[in-house]
């Protein structure tokens, strides 16, 4: 099963202007603008806000740049919920970077489909790390004008779910620019790669470092760090392209910038699967 977070962003969902000041009043608000969805009809929104109460004082879920995405899972939800809403003003929402949240996205979800949230909140993430679509979002005149500004960022994509019966490949990634390696990952997720396996590695530069006869000699070019992270993953052949220029947004093209490089190899055999998150 896959998700599209199109199909689940609703106009009746969005605000524009939210009235809270306060942390816990922001979070009945959202509660309340999606108490519209008949999805929850027989289910008691106190139970929803305690539980994303619970949710925040495990960490904040703002997320930096005035964003903040609340989300829980829901006992008797049977399909993910999407609350969009607005405060031109901002809420002291304890976010990592301190900074005041003008954006809400509030997730609800079924128990029992961790991997389709996880996907979701990737899939936020992403659209808001554009500081246009951001402004633009922010800056939505009305509830309906936020919908649409949303929706235009949300084309449906191409996802692996729907493909899993083609033949696969195996992806082996390199990544030697820790900087990029969180927007991969991100990446990824969005995309629905899931039980990708990744390995902590040392670069050939740095056993050298450790031999006498070439440890001055490699010192030349400088202190810079030599770790890795390789990850592996599977996906089906009809994807690897789209794949692979959706890296290289993030790290440029690979036959011209270091930092990076890609492996895609045919498996003998492949058995099993890692997609318990």
């Amino acid at each position: 099963m896959d998700i599209d977070i199109y199909r689940i962003v609703k106009p009746e969902l969005c605000e524009s202007k939210l009235r809270s000041r306060k942390k816990d009043q922001v979070l009945r608000e959202l509660v309340k603008i999606a108490k519209k969805s008949p999805l929850l009809k027989d289910i008691d929104v106190e139970e929803i806000y305690d539980k994303l109460k619970i949710r925040e004082e495990q960490g904040s879920t703002g997320i930096g740049e005035g964003i903040a995405i609340p989300h829980t899972a829901v006992p008797g939800l049977t399909d993910f919920i999407i609350v969009l809403a607005v405060s031109g003003k901002g809420i002291n929402f304890e976010a990592i970077d301190r900074r005041k949240v003008h954006l809400f996205a509030l997730i609800l979800g079924p128990e029992n489909q961790p991997k389709l949230h996880i996907q979701l909140l990737a899939q936020l993430s992403h659209i808001f790390k554009d500081k246009q679509t951001r402004d633009k979002l922010i800056h939505s005149r009305t509830s309906l004008a936020l919908y649409e500004n949303f929706m235009m960022q949300c084309e449906p994509e191409t996802k692996i779910e729907k493909a899993k019966s083609e033949k696969q490949k195996i992806v082996i990634l390199v990544i030697q620019r820790m900087d990029m390696f969180e927007d991969i990952v991100e990446y990824l997720t969005e995309k629905g790669v899931v039980g990708a396996t990744i390995i902590e590695s040392k670069g050939f530069r740095n056993v050298l470092t450790g031999i006498p006869l070439f440890a001055d000699f490699i010192q030349i070019f400088g202190e810079r760090s030599d770790e890795n992270q390789t990850i592996i993953f599977a996906i089906p052949e009809s994807l690897v392209e789209n794949i692979i220029d959706g890296i290289e947004d993030i790290t440029g093209d690979l036959n011209t910038h270091s930092g990076a490089m890609i492996m895609v190899i045919d498996p003998v055999l492949t058995k099993g699967s890692l997609e318990l998150i």
